[in-house]
């Protein structure tokens, strides 16, 4: 007998801003924010969506419409927390398809991917050894997902250690350099700066593309931006 679909999701926030990171960066978008993480990243600037129980319980149709009341944008951002550890994801997936024209869900990858739609796309960041104790956890689906053709990887670098495993770990893993993005870490515009050089030089040297991080340069390590 087939299972009910979840219709409830627990959101941390909602609001409208533009897409600070990956292949979308500087598009204007709807945030729909979900709470609950175990990842547990030190560098993590949403420490506040880790708890399960908090953010508030709403459905899938009420986070929906309060998004949408905020105004218009062409792009829907799903991030957390991490997406994939909700029940209801796909059903907020779903719904979400038949009202914007281009979806995005930012994960660790921790699950593997369980749907595809043409207009449905994936930021796939799975953890480098120093980010946290479960690095290894978010590597093992980088394969399914280097197989999802709107999956693009995105490693956060903040060390020369950091780069190195950068390389190490697409490689051992088969993900095309093409759809790897390398983004500085820091919750301030100073620290991304300054780690910058690291990822230029990775990315000059093996092909792969650098995420800016927007929502940092422009309003530092905020909440609803």
């Amino acid at each position: 007998m087939p299972q009910p679909v979840a219709t409830r999701l627990r959101v941390s926030e909602c609001f409208l801003s533009l897409q600070g990171e990956g292949p979308s960066a500087g598009v204007p978008a709807h945030f729909v924010r979900l709470q609950g993480c175990d990842v547990g990243c030190h560098w993590c600037d949403s420490k506040y969506t880790w708890g399960s129980s908090g953010g508030r319980e709403t459905t899938i149709d009420e986070v929906l419409e309060e998004v949408r009341s905020l105004g218009s944008a062409p792009l829907l951002v799903v991030t957390g927390g991490e997406p994939l550890q909700h029940d209801g994801i796909y059903g907020l997936l779903d719904r979400s398809l038949t009202r914007w024209p281009r979806v995005e869900v930012e994960t660790s990858g921790i699950i593997g991917p369980r749907m595809h739609h043409d207009r449905l796309f994936w930021n796939v960041s799975p953890k480098l050894p120093s980010a946290t104790p479960r690095w290894e956890e978010t590597w093992l689906h980088a394969r399914e997902w280097a197989r999802e053709p709107n999956a693009t990887f995105k490693l956060v670098v903040g060390t020369e250690a950091d780069r190195d495993d950068a390389v190490r770990l697409t490689a051992e893993h088969d993900v095309p350099a093409a759809r790897v993005m390398l983004m500085p870490e820091g919750l301030t515009d100073a620290q991304v700066l300054a780690h910058a050089p690291l990822v230029v030089h990775a990315c000059k040297a093996h092909g792969f593309r650098m995420s800016p991080r927007l929502h940092i340069w422009l309003w530092g390590a905020r909440r609803g931006v």
